[in-house]
């Protein structure tokens, strides 16, 4: 939101009558707009639904009337029928009267059915296993052989299915075929011989008659189980454009599917017109009000304009100007308060203007006060020349190690680097295990990278003072303190660790809460970590909530204090702060 800031409080009002009001305006009319778009097409979706449901159950009629014939023939228990099956099984003509008159039974049967199914117009023929019609189209002379491309057609039925229908298409067409066929065998029950196969084909006419509502711009389609089409009804090519609003009705007998498809822009054509005429009629009334606001929101911005003015004045060196204040509104007030600061800013002037000469003479003071400790390093330096000279090495060591702490002390509002305050932790220790008699190893490892991260001084002190001063209590036979620093990421992780005596788990813990700024639940008979207290809350000081110091057990004994310092956002060190090392 900072490009904001560019603009005034006038354009700022002006924006807010546009967000505040367009917006919700567009949301609103977006959200009408899709609704009854919505619940139009599942209006007509169920409209078509309904179609597709007279139109399924009159398929199914049609195919209950096949069914009907295909269970007649093939599961007749008359003997007359099945002996005119037997002996016209492989027969090719009329080659005797018998043949005559078993043809003549089977052809009286058909009239009969053909009857409950004449409005469909169906084709119903019984090929022998000579592939011979032995009854069928009156077109067509009996005992007529298939033609090639209908046995091609038929080859695809399953000869050890005969308690079923199946079906296939037949005829040559580009998009839906000329007749779709259920096929029965008729089988002997004596012996399961196959006597001959009943066809009942559907003319793609009386689908059309069926699929035919009068809407071409609507798609009426029937596909089988496998996907193939059975036939199609309707549509264009302009149709498409913009989608289909798609309804599927499943015929269950056979597992077609019945569906429809129509175009959304018909829908949408109608309720786009509605919406245009309540647009403009809005968007009038809209465009007026926004000429309006704008006239409005000039006339806030007013005593705005004035107040910002006046600021301007002031920053400018103008320290006497003020606003005039009228009425009794927000902005009045604002301007009251606004003197009111002015005449206190003038008076804090005046105060910073007396603190600061005094700062100055608090700053020569304290220049002055400089040359007693620079006074003290030169007498170490010459007592240590004096002792190397008469050969008291040990001696002239340990002040050695002294002066270049006390160096450290007097420059401790500035940082040093990493491998710099190693350094001075080596002379520390040094200084230390003299002191305490302790011959106390320290090291340290650097990882690539880190020598030269500049950190506050003495900030590391107090964590190897508390090793040597209560690790070290016990005088451990071979004392020893490291030190290892890496860079994880955006983390500066640095390890101090020693051999010492240790804290139990309990204390560990209680030390991890006092350093983590939680108050210690349990009283305390008296106070000890405060240095490592201290470093870890001027870590956070220096460094945000990211910075922190973690302590825990170090494996084999002794304790691991591992400091986490961000280094990503590159924070400037040179902070004063004065390092504390007391207990």
């Amino acid at each position: 939101m900072e490009w904001l800031s560019r603009f005034s409080f006038h354009r700022k009002m002006q924006f807010s009558f546009l967000i505040f009001i367009l917006l919700p305006f567009i949301a609103v009319t977006y959200w009408s707009y899709s609704s009854v778009k919505q619940n139009v097409s599942v209006k007509l979706a169920r409209s078509n639904e309904e179609t597709l449901t007279v139109i399924a159950n009159q398929i199914g009629k049609t195919i209950d009337s096949i069914s009907f014939a295909s269970v007649y023939f093939s599961q007749s228990y008359n003997p007359d029928i099945l002996e005119s099956f037997r002996h016209l099984k492989d027969a090719e003509s009329f080659a005797d009267f018998e043949t005559y008159q078993a043809y003549s039974r089977l052809d009286t049967m058909a009239d009969l059915l053909f009857m409950q199914s004449a409005d469909a117009d169906l084709k119903m023929m019984i090929v022998n296993k000579e592939n011979r019609m032995i009854m069928g189209d009156k077109s067509v002379p009996v005992f007529s052989a298939l033609s090639e491309s209908f046995l091609r057609e038929s080859g695809r039925l399953d000869a050890k299915e005969t308690t079923t229908l199946q079906w296939f298409p037949s005829g040559e067409k580009d998009s839906a075929p000329e007749y779709y066929y259920a096929a029965r065998f008729i089988v002997d029950p004596r012996n399961r011989e196959k006597l001959a196969t009943l066809f009942i084909g559907i003319p793609q006419s009386y689908f059309h008659g069926l699929l035919d509502t009068g809407n071409p711009d609507i798609v009426f389609s029937l596909t089988d189980q496998s996907g193939e089409i059975i036939a199609v009804k309707g549509g264009s090519e302009a149709g498409a454009a913009g989608g289909m609003l798609v309804s599927q009705v499943s015929i269950p007998k056979t597992g077609w599917v019945l569906s429809s498809e129509m175009p959304r822009r018909l829908i949408d054509n109608q309720i786009n017109r509605e919406f245009k005429v309540s647009l403009s009629l809005v968007g009038f009334f809209f465009l007026a009000f926004l000429i309006l606001s704008m006239f409005w929101a000039g006339y806030i911005h007013k005593p705005i304009r004035l107040l910002r003015s006046s600021v301007k004045q002031y920053v400018g060196g103008k320290r006497d100007v003020r606003i005039p204040v009228k009425g009794k509104d927000e902005v009045a007030v604002l301007s009251a308060a606004f003197n009111q600061m002015l005449d206190d800013i003038n008076g804090l002037l005046h105060q910073v203007e007396s603190e600061q000469e005094e700062k100055r003479l608090l700053e020569l003071q304290a220049l002055a006060a400089q040359i007693r400790p620079h006074f003290l390093l030169n007498t170490l330096n010459s007592i240590k020349v004096s002792l190397l000279l008469s050969g008291d090495e040990p001696h002239g060591a340990m002040l050695d190690a002294l002066m270049r702490l006390l160096r450290a002390y007097v420059h401790i509002d500035e940082p040093l680097k990493l491998a710099e305050e190693c350094k001075v932790l080596g002379s520390y220790v040094q200084v230390m295990q003299i002191r305490n008699r302790l011959d106390i190893e320290f090291t340290y490892e650097l990882g690539e990278g880190t020598e030269s991260i500049e950190l506050p001084r003495l900030l590391l002190q107090p964590i190897v003072e508390n090793a040597i001063q209560h690790g070290f209590s016990s005088r451990p036979e071979n004392p020893a303190i490291e030190l290892r620093a890496a860079i994880h990421g955006p983390m500066l992780e640095i390890a101090i660790g020693d051999n010492g005596r240790g804290l139990s788990e309990e204390s560990v813990s209680r030390l991890n809460r006092r350093m983590n700024g939680m108050a210690d639940e349990a009283p305390r008979q008296q106070e000890k970590g405060v240095g490592l207290i201290n470093t870890a809350r001027r870590l956070q000081v220096l460094y945000g909530d990211q910075a922190r110091m973690q302590a825990a057990a170090r494996p084999g004994g002794g304790m691991m204090f591992t400091l986490y310092i961000p280094i990503a956002s590159g924070k400037e060190t040179d902070i004063h702060d004065e390092g504390n090392v007391d207990r």
